[in-house]
């Protein structure tokens, strides 16, 4: 594993991505983070930015996950369970 461009990723995106998961709703996950609507919004441009993916697409009043998403959904609990 190169550990120099892991070091270069702001891991704290990954709980941002767990709670977008759960929450289906920016304004909501902001909420539960405590962090402003702008501030989840942004990280949600830097995720999509790192996974080279939408990661989600508007249907009727919430967000729907891609398959992209779909995908690292299913591992993404357990490595956070496991930090």
């Amino acid at each position: 594993m190169d550990t120099r461009s892991l070091a270069k990723i702001d891991l704290n995106l990954l709980l941002v991505l767990q709670v977008l998961l759960e929450e289906r709703s920016v304004s909501r996950a902001a909420e539960r983070l405590f962090v402003t609507q702008s501030a989840m919004s942004k990280a949600l441009g830097r995720l999509r930015e790192l996974f080279d993916d939408p990661l989600f697409t508007r249907s009727g009043g919430q967000m729907v996950p891609t398959p992209r998403t779909e995908q690292i959904a299913t591992e993404l609990g357990r490595v956070l369970r496991g930090v």
